[in-house]
C-alpha cells in the first residue's frame, strides 16, 4: 500500500467521524426543538487503491417511523376537532346555565309558568297581573341575551374558520414550495444530505400544523416529494397548492336558509 493510499484512507475516516460528530452535536442541541428528527450518517465502504478500503459518507438518514408519524397526524386532527368542539360547547353551556340555577332560561320560563297559573286562579288580582308581566319581561330579556350571545359565538366561529383557512393556505404553499425545491435536486430529492434532511424536517412540521386544522392523508414518492389529500381524497398539495376559501355570513335570522346551490344559500 502506497503512502498516498494510506493517507486517503485516514482522511476518509476523519471526514466520516467529523460528519458523525457534527450530527451528534446537532441531535443533542435540537433534542427539544419541535419538528426536529434525529439523524444519523449513512456510510459505505469503498475501495482505496489496490490493497485498501476507505469509508464514504453517502447521505444523512432521518430516524423516523412513517407509520407512527401518520398515526400522530390522524390523532392530531381528531384532538384539534375535539378540543375546538369542547370549547364552543362549554361557551354554550355557560349561556344556558346549569339546570335549576338562577338566571337561566329554564328558571325564567318556570317563573312565568308559575305566574300564569297564579293569575288563572286570581284573575282580578293586580299583583298577579304584575307578576305575569314581570316574569314575561324577564323571560324575553333572557331570550334576547342568549340570542346575542349565540350570535357573538357564531361570529367568533366564522372568524376562527377564516383565520384557519388563511393559515392552511399558507402552510400548503410552503409544502408545495419545498416539494419543488426537492424536485430541483440533481438526485430528485433522494440524496438525503443535511440540507435536504432539514427541508424534510421543515416540511413535516408544516404538514403537522396542517393536520391540526383538518383531516389529511399524505403519500410520498421516490423523490421524497409528498402529495396531501383530504380525508375524502381531494388533493390539496402536490407540485402546486390548492386554495381554500370561506364565505362568512355574519348574522343569522329565523329566515336565513341554507341551500346546496351557492346562489340560493344564505348561510355562506
Amino acid at each position: 500500500m502506497s503512502l498516498n493510499d494510506a493517507l486517503s484512507i485516514a482522511m476518509s475516516g476523519l471526514r466520516a467521524n467529523q460528519a458523525a460528530m457534527a450530527l451528534v452535536s446537532s441531535n443533542v442541541a435540537n433534542a427539544e426543538t419541535p419538528g426536529y428528527v434525529k439523524k444519523s450518517i449513512d456510510q459505505v465502504t469503498s475501495n482505496s487503491g489496490a490493497y485498501g478500503s476507505s469509508v464514504t459518507v453517502v447521505g444523512v438518514q432521518r430516524e423516523l417511523d412513517q407509520y407512527v408519524q401518520a398515526q400522530l397526524r390522524t390523532e392530531t386532527s381528531g384532538a384539534g376537532y375535539a378540543s375546538l368542539k369542547s370549547d364552543f360547547l362549554q361557551q354554550l353551556q355557560s349561556m344556558y346555565g346549569n339546570p335549576g340555577s338562577v338566571g337561566t332560561l329554564e328558571t325564567a320560563f318556570s317563573s312565568l309558568t308559575t305566574a300564569v297559573q297564579a293569575l288563572s286562579t286570581s284573575a282580578d288580582s293586580q299583583s298577579a297581573r304584575i307578576g305575569v308581566v314581570n316574569a314575561a319581561s324577564v323571560l324575553s330579556q333572557q331570550l334576547n341575551s342568549m340570542t346575542q350571545g349565540i350570535q357573538s359565538l357564531r361570529g367568533a366561529a366564522e372568524n376562527g374558520i377564516s383565520d384557519s383557512v388563511n393559515t392552511a393556505n399558507g402552510l400548503m404553499k410552503q409544502i408545495a414550495k419545498i416539494n419543488n425545491e426537492l424536485g430541483t435536486n440533481p438526485n430528485g430529492g433522494t440524496s438525503t444530505d443535511s440540507s435536504t434532511a432539514a427541508l424534510l424536517d421543515q416540511r413535516d412540521q408544516y404538514v403537522t400544523q396542517l393536520s391540526e386544522l383538518m383531516d389529511i392523508r399524505v403519500t410520498t414518492n421516490g423523490a421524497n416529494q409528498i402529495t396531501v389529500f383530504t380525508g375524502s381524497g381531494v388533493q390539496l398539495v402536490g407540485q402546486e397548492a390548492a386554495t381554500l376559501s370561506f364565505n362568512a355570513q355574519g348574522t343569522v335570522t329565523p329566515n336565513t336558509t341554507w341551500s346546496a346551490d351557492p346562489s340560493k344559500s344564505k348561510l355562506g
